[in-house]
Formats: C-alpha cells, structure tokens, sequence
C-alpha cells in the first residue's frame, strides 16, 4: 500500500514538473493595465430657450371627394400558418417525401404525436412516419422504396 502512494506521488511530480510555467506576475499586471479609466465628468452645455412659432389650424372643408379606386383591391383569406411545433425525422428527405392533409381545423399542430420507422438495404437508409394531431392525421414521410423490408435503427 504504501509503495503504491509512493509511486502515484511520484507520477503526480513528475506530471506537474512538465506543465507550462504561469507568469503570475504578468497576469496581474496585465490586469491592471486593461481596466477603463474613470469616465470624466460632462461639462455643462447651454440649452436652447424654447421660441413659438405659427402653426396654421386647418379649416373644414364643405364638399367631400371621393378618391376612386383604379384596380380593385385583393381580398386575402386567412389561412393557418403552421409553425415551429412539427416534429421531423433525423434523416435525409426533401419536400417531395412529405404529405399534407388538405383541410385545415383550428387547433392543427396542437398535441402533436409521431412514429418513425427506419429501413436499409445495400444502397441506403431511408425513413418513414407519420404525425397526428388534434384533428386526426395531419402529415407523412417517405423515402421507403419498395422493396425494402429490412428495419433499421435511426440512420441517415
């Protein structure tokens, strides 16, 4: 036992007497020297005594006029905007792989759950999934040729 301390003290020595010397000494110079200086205090400047000056009061006119239009102007539906709540598969896919569901309803994206299979062959990963919110199936990926039937754990 007490050659192993022994030994383990030795390598401690050893292990500390190769490390870089720290120049304290610089350090705390080198800290002293780079703080700010004390700001100085503002002299007082003259301010601009406030002067009037003739503000004309508009006066009601007696006739409207009516300004028209020269192209009707476009009427926008809302549309539900979707955000940063999806949740996508850690794999390689473009939009090409992605399906939507075609109608919309008020809380799409809320309570959002999804399952991802991988698969592989000799020539890749590929991954499906689908996502269910609120209102049912809400989208699906897939980039499973047919044909490949052999699971994978998460790859890309």
């Amino acid at each position: 036992m007490k050659s192993k301390f022994l030994l383990i003290l030795i390598l401690l020595m050893l292990v500390s007497a190769c490390t870089p010397k720290v120049d304290y000494g610089a350090t705390y110079t080198a800290f002293w020297t780079a703080l700010p200086s004390d700001t100085p205090i503002p002299s007082e400047t003259p301010t601009r005594e406030p002067t009037a000056t003739l503000t004309i009061t508009p006066s009601p006119t007696d006739n409207i006029t009516e300004t028209p239009t020269e192209t009707p102007t476009e009427t926008v539906t809302p549309t539900v905007a979707l955000t940063a709540r999806l949740i996508w598969p850690r794999a390689k896919f473009g939009p090409e792989h992605v399906t939507w569901r075609t109608s919309s309803c008020p809380t799409e994206g809320n309570r959002l759950s999804c399952e991802f299979e991988y698969r592989k062959d000799d020539f890749g990963c590929y991954v499906g999934g689908t996502c269910y919110d609120d209102c049912g199936w809400f989208y699906s990926i897939t980039t499973i040729p047919p044909g490949v039937t052999e699971f994978s754990s998460p790859c890309w």
